[in-house]
């Protein structure tokens, strides 16, 4: 039984920590200049030259 509870909290815990997510990508998306700054830094952070520019 233990086994079930803990699996259940686990899914609570990843249910709740999508939709924290999901809902900060929403307010962050609602703002144009911070939604900008936000891609800039993430394709940085994806995409970096590793030439040494």
């Amino acid at each position: 039984m233990a086994d079930t509870l803990d699996a259940a909290l686990e899914s609570l815990r990843r249910e709740l920590f999508y939709e924290e997510m999901a809902s900060a990508e929403q307010q962050l998306r609602a703002d144009p200049a911070a939604w900008t700054t936000y891609v800039r830094e993430r394709d940085a952070w994806l995409n970096p030259d590793l030439a040494g520019s």
